[in-house]
């Protein structure tokens, strides 16, 4: 019986996923589609082959995304007009690169057009479910809801590098990809460091190993850009604020201000100007760390409560997210031991609702209804900002404090276990 609770939900994932896949890539193959992310990672692998940059100019990627607020409104008022023939949703180039030069340097250098970038990003986006139940030592069944949600799919069918970054094993990779993914890093750092687990100097000397291993990898990287591509990237990390849609008027940062489930975004939608709003998602993002450490230091958390607190605190603190992909998973199976009967209930349905509502900004986009697409937050009213993420950090708090167990309880349970072997 225990087999077949293994069985089923995998192999339902797995066709799931299969089915998804088979279909994209049947429709790239045939010149139909073309993920629109992995056209940003090629058109930048394409300037790298010819010797440019695979930058555009901060002006050039506020045109782009200014030309995709015209498409929302043009689709908006296309709503009614269809039945003159208007067709405002014209295909509109890909948006800017905004990565360091690796992503488009492997592009180039491995050769990976369209589909097989579509197979390597299924192998990652069906195998982080599968190794994070795994190692989290949970219900297989948690697999449909990732089967059911409009973040992973919608992350996957755009190309987007987050899937395989999820499944990544070196920390350098993830880095180089998403610098802000080393909140995640510094977070499940400072959660392991001030844990009564392991002695701590024996954690810090494997978290340094680690820490030194991946600035080596990095440094060995950067070095082999060359001096061009360096002067490149330091050219774009100098001005990476002026390529963002956030620096434009409010009015204009539709769909990105409503996809962009961020705190900064956020504070952006209350009036801030970007820069003061970079500033003070910073420092919300240092206070959560802060508050973090104080709840788990001198407990025991488990592998997954730790994964979850830093995975939520990632959120918190990233500048730029247009899905929620992952979240409902980690943060669900680390704090589901965590929950009464009824909390339990209640975070189901909360969750499957979410999922739903996301759902339905894929439907209502389908329909004509602008671009809400990911998410129906409105620009103005970022509810899942100020909701979600929140709750999710806190969910991750509670699992970590409710369950690991402090170290004067683990020293007492130890010395126990010495005197009856004795």
């Amino acid at each position: 019986m225990g087999r077949i609770r293994q069985v089923v939900p995998i192999s339902v994932f797995l066709v799931w996923a299969a089915l998804i896949g088979a279909g994209l890539l049947a429709a790239t193959v045939r010149g139909r589609i073309e993920p629109v992310d992995y056209q940003t990672y090629h058109r930048a692998a394409v300037a790298l082959a010819r010797g440019a940059s695979p930058y555009q100019t901060p002006a050039q990627s506020r045109a782009l995304w200014r030309s995709y607020h015209r498409l929302d409104a043009a689709i908006r008022a296309a709503h009614t007009l269809r039945a003159a023939g208007s067709d405002p949703s014209a295909r509109t180039p890909p948006g800017p690169y905004l990565y360091l030069p690796t992503l488009a340097l492997l592009v180039w250098q491995l050769h990976l057009t369209a589909a097989p970038w579509e197979i390597l990003d299924l192998a990652c986006v069906a195998a982080f479910p599968l190794l994070w139940l795994r190692r989290a030592r949970t219900s297989w069944w948690w697999l449909l809801l990732v089967a059911g949600s409009w973040d992973v799919w919608a992350t996957y069918s755009g190309g987007n590098v987050e899937g395989m970054l999820l499944a990544a094993v070196l920390v350098a990779f993830v880095v180089l990809a998403k610098p802000f993914y080393v909140l995640f890093f510094v977070a499940f750092g400072v959660v392991l460091l001030l844990a009564a687990g392991e002695p701590r100097r024996a954690t810090l000397r494997t978290l340094g190993a680690v820490a030194g291993l991946a600035v080596l990898l990095l440094a060995g990287e950067v070095i082999r850009w060359g001096p061009a591509l360096r002067g490149d990237a330091v050219g774009y990390l100098a001005h990476t604020l002026d390529a963002q849609w956030v620096v434009l008027p409010v009015t204009q940062q539709t769909p990105m201000s409503a996809w962009n489930r961020t705190p900064l975004q956020a504070l952006i939608a209350l009036g801030l100007p970007a820069a003061p709003a970079q500033l003070v998602a910073g420092l919300v993002w240092l206070a959560a760390l802060t508050a973090s450490a104080w709840v788990v230091r001198d407990r025991r958390p488990s592998f997954a409560q730790a994964f979850a607190l830093a995975f939520a605190l990632l959120y918190l603190g990233r500048p730029v997210g247009w899905t929620l992909v992952g979240l409902d998973l980690v943060v669900c199976v680390a704090a589901w031991p965590a929950l009464p009967r009824a909390g339990r209930a209640l975070l189901l349905v909360g969750v499957l609702a979410l999922l739903a509502s996301h759902w339905a900004a894929l439907v209502l986009t389908g329909l004509g209804d602008g671009l809400p697409l990911l998410t129906l937050q409105p620009a103005d009213r970022p509810w899942e900002t100020w909701l979600v993420l929140p709750l999710a950090w806190a969910l991750g708090v509670w699992a970590a404090r409710r369950l690991s167990v402090g170290r004067e309880i683990a020293s007492t349970n130890a010395a126990r276990i010495i005197v009856i072997e004795r």
